[in-house]
C-alpha cells in the first residue's frame, strides 16, 4: 500500500515540475506567435490571390470591351453564342446583353453582378456539383460598352476559400501538435529531473537523519547544477568541521572544568569541616577563590578565542614596532623566567613596523613565553627575536626544552590538546590555539620547528 502511494505521489509530482511548467508556458507563447504568423500569412496570401483574380478579370473585361467597341455588343453576343459553352467553374463566367435584347451567359446572371465595378458574391446555399448557382462564391466585374450594352465577367473564388481553410486547418493541427509535443517533452524532462534529483533528496535525508559525512552527488543536469552541488558540499564540509569543533570544545570544556570544580567543592567541604579554625578556613577560602579564578580565566580565554576565530572581535589595527613589542613583553616575563632558574634574552634588531592589534599580539607572545616556561622543561633558556625578510616580519621564540615531536605539532594548535595529559603545570590547553587564531586574523603564518634541542615558534606577519 505504501509503495503504491509513493508511486502515485511521484507520478503526480511530475506535473508540478518546473520543466513541465516551462514547457507549457513556452508552448503557449509559441502557439500565440504561430497564430500571429499564420494570420499574417493568411492575410497576405489572400490579398495576393485576390489581386491576381482582379487582374485576370480586368484583362478579360478589356478584351471583351475592345471587341464590343469595335464590332458592337450584338456582334459579340453572336460570336459568343457560336462557341461551345465552358462549364468549368474554375474558368471565367460571362454575361453580355446587347441593346437589341440579345443575351449571352454561360452561367452568370444579372443577380450576381453590379451595374458597374467589382462585386463579391457569397454563397447562401450548397453549391451544385458541376454548375454554379445564381449566387456563387465568385468575384464579378461589370461595365458598359460604347453602344450601351452590358458586359460582365466573373470568376469562381472558391479555391481561395479552400486555400484559406487549408491554411487554418494546418495552423490548428500543427499548433495542437506543438502543444502536445511540448507537454510530452516537459513531462519527460520532469521525469528525468526528478529521477536525477532523487539521489540528491536521499542524500539530504541522510544528512537530516544525522549522517553528517554524507555529501550531495552530482545531479548531472548541467554545469550550473553540478556547481551548486559542489558549493553545497563545501558548505556541508564547513558545517561538519564547525560541529566537530563544537563537539570537541564541549568535551574539552567539560574535561577542563571537572578538576577545578571538584577542587572548589573539596575546599568548601574543608571550610565547612574546619569552620572554627580561622587560619585554615581562610587558607581554604583563598584556594577556592584561586580555583574559581582559573575557571573564569578559562571561560575568558574561550570567549576571546571564539571572537577571534569568528571575526566577531574587530581588530584594532595600528602601526606597531614588533621589535619594541617583543622587548616590552620580554621585560614583563623576565622575572618569572629567572624565578624558575631560567634566562630570557631578546635580540635587539632594527625597527620592524607592521600593522596589527597590539593587545592580541602581546597576548600571543605572552602565551609562547609561558608555554616555554611551564611546558618546555628545563633548562629555561628562552630567546625572543625579530627578523625582517622580503615584505614580512617574523617574531621568533626559541627555547632549549623538550620540544614537540613532529607528529604532535599540528595537534597542539587545537583547543585543550596536551601532549602529556598528566602534566601538573598550570594551563588550559588554549595557549597555542590562541596564538594560531591571532596569527590567522592578522593574515600571517605560524610555524613550529626543531631547535635541537627545544622548540622554535615563528610568527610571520606581512608588513604594510
Amino acid at each position: 500500500m505504501s509503495s503504491s502511494n509513493r508511486t502515485r505521489a511521484r507520478a503526480s509530482s511530475v506535473w508540478s515540475t518546473t520543466g513541465l511548467r516551462y514547457a507549457a508556458a513556452f508552448s503557449l507563447l509559441f502557439s500565440l506567435g504561430a497564430a500571429v504568423m499564420v494570420a499574417g500569412v493568411d492575410y497576405g496570401l489572400m490579398r495576393f490571390a485576390e489581386a491576381e483574380v482582379r487582374d485576370g478579370l480586368n484583362h478579360q473585361m478589356a478584351v471583351m470591351r475592345a471587341d464590343a467597341d469595335r464590332h458592337g455588343t450584338a456582334a459579340l453576343v453572336q460570336d459568343l453564342n457560336a462557341e461551345a459553352r465552358n462549364r468549368d467553374a474554375r474558368r471565367y463566367l460571362l454575361l453580355v446583353e446587347a441593346p437589341n435584347g440579345n443575351t449571352f451567359s454561360n452561367g452568370l446572371t444579372r443577380l450576381a453582378i453590379n451595374a458597374t465595378g467589382f462585386r463579391h458574391n457569397l454563397p447562401n446555399k450548397a453549391r451544385p456539383a458541376r454548375w454554379p448557382d445564381q449566387t456563387p462564391n465568385m468575384m464579378t466585374l461589370s461595365a458598359r460598352a460604347a453602344d450601351g450594352g452590358l458586359l460582365a465577367v466573373g470568376r469562381d473564388i472558391q479555391h481561395l476559400d479552400e486555400l484559406r481553410g487549408g491554411i487554418r486547418r494546418f495552423a490548428l493541427w500543427s499548433g495542437l501538435a506543438l502543444i502536445l509535443l511540448a507537454l510530452a517533452g516537459g513531462w519527460a524532462s520532469g521525469r528525468i529531473f526528478l529521477r536525477r534529483l532523487e539521489g540528491v533528496n536521499q542524500a539530504v535525508g541522510r544528512i537530516i537523519a544525522g549522517q553528517d559525512s554524507t555529501r550531495l552527488p552530482a545531479a548531472g543536469l548541467g554545469r550550473e547544477f553540478n556547481e551548486l552541488a559542489d558549493n553545497l558540499n563545501r558548505m556541508l564540509d564547513r558545517q561538519e568541521a564547525a560541529l566537530t569543533a563544537l563537539k570537541s570544545l564541549s568535551e574539552g570544556v567539560a574535561h577542563e572544568l571537572r578538576a577545578p570544580l571538584n577542587r572548589v567543592r573539596n575546599r568548601l567541604e574543608e571550610v565547612a569541616a574546619h569552620i572554627d579554625d580561622v587560619g585554615l578556613r581562610d587558607e581554604m577560602i583563598e584556594r577556592a577563590l584561586a580555583e574559581t579564578d582559573q575557571v573564569s580565566a578559562l571561560f575568558e580565554a574561550l570567549l576571546t578565542l571564539a571572537r577571534i576565530e569568528s571575526g566577531g572581535a574587530a581588530l584594532r589595527l595600528a602601526p606597531i614596532d614588533l621589535a619594541e613589542l617583543a622587548t616590552t613583553v620580554s621585560d614583563i616575563y623576565r622575572p618569572l623566567v629567572e624565578e624558575t632558574g631560567g634566562h630570557l634574552s631578546v635580540s635587539q634588531g632594527s625597527p620592524s613596523p607592521i600593522k596589527g592589534d597590539a593587545a592580541l599580539l602581546q597576548q600571543a607572545l605572552a602565551n609562547l613565553i609561558e608555554n616555554a616556561v611551564f611546558h618546555g622543561g628545563p633548562p629555561h633558556r628562552i630567546e625572543v627575536s625579530t627578523i625582517d625578510r622580503d615584505g614580512t616580519t617574523t617574531l621568533r621564540v626559541a627555547d632549549q626544552g623538550m620540544g614537540i615531536p613532529i607528529e604532535e605539532r599540528a595537534k597542539v594548535l587545537r583547543r585543550f590538546y596536551r601532549i602529556n595529559q598528566a602534566d601538573p603545570a598550570p594551563g588550559s590547553g588554549l595557549g597555542l590555539a590562541m596564538v594560531a587564531a591571532v596569527v590567522h586574523a592578522h593574515g600571517g603564518e605560524l610555524s613550529l620547528s626543531d631547535n635541537h634541542p627545544g622548540l622554535v615558534v615563528e610568527i610571520t606577519l606581512p608588513r604594510p
